[in-house]
């Protein structure tokens, strides 16, 4: 998990400093904001797995339960926080959205690899 988190952090990055190249500096806050909301998901998402899988009594019920909470809390949070951004804070959406659509495929493509490895 820490080797998707490197790469979504670089993606973040990689978004600012296009945000930055395409509309100037205002841009660079929302896209810092948008990737940071992605890297929050993704490591709500591994300390929930690192907690299920270290479970002494793994109940694979309460198990998907707690997943499924999870994931439920974690689609709140990037509400919330996109809410926050947009609403209250009156961040760029461009730079904002683009940057944590291309965070969260960056954890989506790191994925791949490891799915296919294990399909095999």
């Amino acid at each position: 998990m820490r080797n998707i988190l490197t790469i979504q952090f670089v993606l973040i990055v990689v978004c600012a400093a296009i945000a930055f190249y395409l509309q100037g500096e205002r841009a660079v806050l929302p896209a810092l904001y948008g990737g940071a909301i992605a890297l929050a998901n993704t490591f709500l998402l591994s300390r929930r797995m690192g907690k299920v899988g270290g479970d002494a009594n793994f109940d694979p019920k309460r198990s998907m339960m707690l997943l499924y909470l999870s994931a439920v809390g974690r689609f709140v949070f990037v509400l919330v926080a996109l809410v926050i951004g947009l609403g209250l804070l009156k961040l760029t959406p461009i730079p904002l959205i683009g940057s944590f659509i291309v965070t969260q495929l960056g954890y989506a493509f790191a994925l791949g690899p490891s799915r296919k490895a294990e399909q095999v």
